[in-house]
């Protein structure tokens, strides 16, 4: 099986923000599909970025680094960036890494959705 059936990564654009949104494996072998599309949108220079991880069924620490490494790039071009994780396996490793103390952390898309308004309004 190749990284990239193990990790599907799709990208929409809402009203607030580019939603990139990743199914399946988050691993050393399949992050690096995660991070090429994120880039690629962050390139685009978007008002807001969601990173949509609820359908992630194992995140490890290259999923983590990503996350990190968004984390940099959205706070060095002042994109807002909120991330969505609902289930155990992100839930666990984004609380135990604390890098749910650096983006902001949904339950949902809409949820996410909100606070990036709330964010433009501010």
């Amino acid at each position: 099986m190749t990284d990239e059936r193990r990790l599907t990564v799709r990208v929409r654009t809402t009203p607030e923000a580019v939603v990139v949104a990743a199914a399946g494996d988050l691993d050393l072998g399949s992050a690096p599909v995660l991070r090429a599309q994120a880039r690629a949108v962050l390139d685009e220079r978007p008002g807001a970025l969601i990173v949509d991880l609820d359908e992630i069924g194992f995140c490890g620490s290259a999923g983590l680094q990503v996350l990190a490494e968004l984390v940099a790039a959205t706070t060095a071009g002042g994109v807002p960036l909120a991330v969505v994780a609902d289930r155990y396996p992100v839930l666990r490793v984004v609380r135990l890494s604390r890098l749910d103390e650096v983006f902001a952390l949904h339950a949902t898309v809409d949820d996410a959705r909100d606070w990036v308004r709330r964010q433009s309004q501010e």
